[in-house]
């Protein structure tokens, strides 16, 4: 930080001007709102023209319309509009949390004046259908402000250091986030000029203070002194209404962080959810309640597939490979035969032969063009149709729905130290590095996003990445 700026005085800084993004904020929320009703109206036109063919009672709309005005106050006061700045397991757990609070409080108020009246099966299925439809809708509208440029805050950025790359490029990469960067400022004059991820550095932060673009910075200069540090938060802090600054704590947990105050100390509560008896046994019980479901739904596809793996080549439908699973013991991952049955041989054969296959293997531990796969094999890879029998995994307890990926057990040696981590935990049918990188990530990228979900574990993350697995199986990206 330079000294030019540490000698501001800040009361005479210039106050934030307002942008066309912050402008946009009022309609973005009116937008977002509009798609919240129009949820409610499909469920009140669903629900009152099903009780009107067969006969049921009479939905009155009007009550309808009140309840839904306290639900969508109620998700203004929880920071759903426009919500900038939240992570979808959030987003997620604000929805259904908002949604069944206001559904309870009108069930409550059903039986106190109609002594739960048909009234109540009416309230149930109402808010239930603006559950499942409600953030459907809620991504599609934000979706289409995204697309016409007409969704997000601007940001600026104090600091240009390797922190200040990895904030700008998920920002960049996650415009549903709702953070937009602006500019970023840095008091290395080498860098003014330079962008980051077209983000462009346009000066030193005494600039960013004397001539704030933005309402909101965001500090990334986490290795500065302590010193340094409460100077330049209370000197941002000052001069823009909304101050974010990334801590000294890479790598630490963050999901789980809870801020306390210990006299005037600030302090953050870190839990480490999994290793809680109350969290193993939520976890389980989704595991079990959602794959018993899953896998009556799933039975025709699995009786389909095997088929086709029989017809298609000679040996077992099923293989059985041996993975490495909770606490470290081994266990059988069940899936449906891809390869050829002398898959070993094909591929020594062309990792013998082709160093760029060798290369490609080390680093992802698969071929993209493999020889060892079978026909049907490439298309049930493509859709991950291979994985469907891990769900009897998860029926016995060997694996869970989400969890890290199941290593093999030669793997073991290049996990390091990473092993005694990620054993904690069941391995996933599916899992963070499997809707964030796929196939694309390196095995140690992997075995960072595996940390990351142990440890900001919660059951929303679980939920989310349920929900973000159907997407990327359908646009089959990244699987080979």
């Amino acid at each position: 930080m330079s000294t030019q700026m540490r000698n501001q005085n800040v009361a005479a800084t210039q106050p934030v001007p307002r942008t066309s993004f912050q402008t946009r904020a009022v309609p973005q929320s009116l937008a977002l709102i509009g798609g919240d009703v129009f949820s409610g109206l499909v469920a009140h036109l669903v629900v009152s023209g099903s009780f009107r063919f067969f006969g049921g009672p009479t939905v009155n709309w009007k009550v309808t319309a009140a309840w839904l005005a306290l639900w969508l106050l109620w998700r203004s006061y929880q920071g759903l509009y426009p919500g900038y700045g939240q992570s979808p397991q959030n987003e997620l757990r604000r929805h259904t949390v908002s949604t069944v609070q206001v559904a309870v409080a009108q069930l409550a108020a059903a039986f106190a004046v109609q002594r739960f009246a048909p009234s109540g099966l009416v309230v149930i299925i109402e808010w239930l259908i603006i559950l499942l439809i409600g953030l459907p809708l809620r991504y599609g509208v934000r979706s289409l402000l995204i697309h016409f440029r007409m969704f997000g805050r601007a940001v600026s950025i104090i600091g240009a250091g390797e922190t200040a790359h990895t904030i700008i490029a998920h920002l960049v990469a996650h415009p549903s986030y709702g953070l937009v960067p602006f500019a970023a400022y840095d008091d290395n004059a080498a860098l003014h000029g330079q962008s980051i991820n077209g983000v462009k550095i346009v000066g030193n932060i005494s600039q960013a203070l004397s001539r704030p673009g933005t309402e909101q910075a965001i500090i990334g200069i986490p290795s500065a002194r302590s010193d340094t540090q409460q100077q330049l938060i209370n000197t941002v802090y000052a001069v823009f209404p909304i101050t974010w600054t990334v801590p000294d704590l890479i790598g630490v947990p963050n999901q789980a962080m809870q801020p306390h105050n210990i006299g005037s100390l600030a302090s953050l509560e870190i839990k480490n959810n999994l290793r809680s008896v109350q969290a193993r046994f939520l976890k389980r019980t989704l595991d079990l309640f959602l794959s018993i479901i899953g896998a009556v739904i799933i039975s025709p596809i699995l009786f389909v597939v095997a088929l086709l793996v029989f017809f298609d080549s000679p040996g077992k439908i099923l293989y059985r490979a041996p993975r490495m699973g909770r606490d470290g013991k081994t266990f059988k991952c069940l899936k449906f035969r891809s390869m050829y049955t002398n898959a070993d041989e094909r591929l020594n054969e062309i990792i013998s032969s082709d160093p760029a296959a060798k290369l490609e293997y080390e680093a992802y531990h698969k071929l993209k063009d493999d020889p060892r796969v079978t026909k049907i094999g490439k298309v049930l890879r493509k859709y991950s149709l291979d994985e469907l029998p891990q769900i009897f995994n998860v029926l016995r307890g060997e694996m869970s729905l989400v969890g890290p990926r199941p290593y093999l057990i030669k793997e073991q040696e290049k996990m390091g130290s990473a092993t005694h981590f990620i054993v904690q935990v069941r391995p996933g049918m599916t899992g963070y590095w499997q809707v964030t990188g796929r196939s694309f990530s390196t095995f140690e990228e992997r075995l960072d996003m595996d940390r990351f979900y142990i440890t900001n574990w919660t059951p929303w993350l679980d939920l989310v990445i349920m929900l973000q697995t159907v997407r990327v199986v359908l646009i089959s990206k990244g699987a080979y």
